[in-house]
C-alpha cells in the first residue's frame, strides 16, 4: 500500500523524563456511518463521523491514553508489551522500536468484518 518500510517509535524512560517520539502508520476506513482511523501495528482504532474526527480523536485521545498507560509501566514490560506487538528493539538504540510497515489489507477487512470493496487510505501519524 506504502512506499514507508519502518515504523518506528523511540522510548525515553529514566527517573526525570518519560516520553514517546513515534512514527506510525494510520488506515482509514468507513463502516457503515463511522469513519474508523485504525493504528495496526499498535492495534488501536477509534472512531468519528468523519475521516478527521477520527484521526483526530486517535491523535487527541486514543494515542495519548495509550502511552501515558505504557509508560507508567518499568521498562521491562514496555518492552515486552512492544514486542507482543511485533516490535524489535534496535541492535544499535536501544531506545529505539521498529517494525515493518507492511499494511495487511485483507487482515484489517477480516478484523473489522468489512467487504473487500472498502477502501483503505493510509496516512503517516507522527506522535
Amino acid at each position: 500500500m506504502s512506499e514507508t518500510k519502518q515504523e518506528f517509535i523511540n522510548l525515553i524512560h529514566n527517573s526525570k523524563l518519560k516520553k514517546i517520539n513515534a512514527k506510525l502508520k494510520a488506515i482509514d476506513l468507513i463502516d457503515g456511518n463511522f469513519h474508523i482511523c485504525y493504528i495496526p501495528s499498535l492495534k488501536l482504532s477509534a472512531y468519528g463521523s468523519t475521516s478527521s474526527e477520527a484521526f483526530k480523536m486517535m491523535k487527541n485521545i486514543v494515542i495519548p491514553d495509550f502511552c501515558e498507560t505504557l509508560m507508567s509501566q518499568e521498562k521491562n514490560k514496555i518492552l515486552s508489551e512492544l514486542k507482543a506487538l511485533g516490535w524489535s528493539q534496535s541492535p544499535f538504540f536501544k531506545t529505539e522500536l521498529c517494525k515493518s510497515a507492511h499494511i495487511d489489507k485483507e487482515g484489517i477487512l477480516r478484523d473489522f468484518d468489512l467487504s473487500e470493496n472498502t477502501e483503505l487510505r493510509e496516512r503517516l501519524m507522527t506522535v
